[in-house]
C-alpha cells in the first residue's frame, strides 16, 4: 500500500508545527523520520494516521484521501506502535495483544477462531507466549514495547508506524526493535516509519531518512546523504564528527561540542 503525505500544515493554536511537509513511504522500506525535540515528527505520524487532521494538505492511501476511509478501514492498513500507553486496568498480555482485532472481529459473537490464532502468532513472533497470562502491568518495558507491537501486528496492517519505539530500552530491546522494524518491511507489500532520535540506529536499519527541523522538512534520502557534518550543525547546533564502524559499516554521529549561530 501507498502512503502520501502532501503540503500538510497543523498547527497547535497559534503555533506552527508542520508547514508544508511532504513525504511518500514507499513499499519495502522502513523510512525513518528524525529531527530534534519539537520538529514535528510526532505531529506528523499522527496525521499519517488520521488521528488528527492537517490544517492544509491532504494524507492519502492508495491515492484516495485518508479523510475518506472509515476508522477501521485505517486500521486495517496501518497500525500504531506508540511512544508510550497508559494502562487503564491490568489485563493480561494475551487480552492486550487481542484488542488489536477490533477493527476485523465481527460486530457480535466475539473473538473468532480466526482472531485467536492470529493473536496466538502475533505473540509467537514478538516471544510473548511464554507471558500471555501475566498481567500488563507487571512487565518490564523492553517486554512491554513487545507487547504493543505484537497488538498492532494483531491488526494485520499493510503499514507499520513507529513513534520512538526504542526509547527508555536497553542495547538488547533497541536491537530487537529495530531488527523487527526493518524484517516487517521486507513482507510482501508492506512499509513502516519510525520515529528515532538515535542517529546511529536510524543509519543502520533505515533505507531512507526524513530530516525534520522546526515543521520542515530539510533533507531526505539515503542515510549517508542526510547526517552529515553539514545538517547535524545546522539542525542540532552540534559540531560533529562522521564516523563509520568497522563492525556494522554504517556512520554513527561523534558529537564533538555545542555550536550556536
Amino acid at each position: 500500500m501507498k502512503l502520501t503525505a502532501t503540503g500538510i500544515c497543523f498547527n497547535y493554536g497559534r503555533t506552527t508545527v508542520l508547514d508544508d511537509v511532504s513525504i511518500d513511504v514507499p513499499e519495502g522500506e522502513l523510512l525513518g523520520v528524525v529531527g530534534p525535540n519539537g520538529a514535528g515528527k510526532s505531529t506528523l505520524l499522527r496525521c499519517l494516521h488520521g488521528s488528527i487532521r492537517p490544517r492544509a494538505g491532504t494524507v492519502t492511501l492508495d491515492d484516495k484521501p485518508l479523510s475518506e476511509y472509515s476508522r477501521k478501514e485505517v486500521a486495517r492498513a496501518i497500525a500504531v506502535v506508540p511512544q508510550r500507553c497508559e494502562i487503564a486496568f491490568p489485563v493480561s498480555v494475551r487480552h492486550f495483544v487481542g484488542l488489536g482485532r477490533f477493527a476485523r472481529e465481527a460486530w457480535l459473537g466475539g473473538p473468532s477462531k480466526v482472531d485467536r490464532d492470529v493473536v496466538r502468532k502475533s505473540l509467537d513472533e514478538m516471544r510473548l507466549d511464554p507471558l500471555g497470562d501475566r498481567p500488563v502491568d507487571e512487565l518490564s518495558g523492553g517486554e512491554f514495547r513487545r507487547v504493543l507491537i505484537a497488538q498492532a501486528l494483531a491488526q494485520e496492517p499493510r503499514i507499520l508506524l513507529f513513534d520512538e519505539p526504542v526509547q527508555q530500552l536497553d542495547l538488547l530491546h533497541q536491537l530487537d526493535v529495530m531488527e523487527f522494524a526493518r524484517a516487517f518491511t521486507r513482507r510482501e507489500s508492506t512499509s513502516a516509519v519510525v520515529v528515532l532520535h538515535d542517529l546511529a540506529l536510524a543509519a543502520r536499519y533505515c533505507d531512507q531518512l526524513v530530516l525534520m527541523q522546526k515543521g520542515h522538512v530539510v533533507a531526505r534520502g539515503k542515510p549517508d546523504d542526510v547526517i552529515t557534518p553539514e545538517s547535524v550543525q545546522e539542525v542540532w547546533n552540534v559540531r560533529a564528527a562522521i564516523e563509520r564502524s568497522p563492525a556494522t559499516g554504517t556512520i554513527h554521529v561523534v558529537p564533538i561540542e555545542s555550536v550556536f549561530p
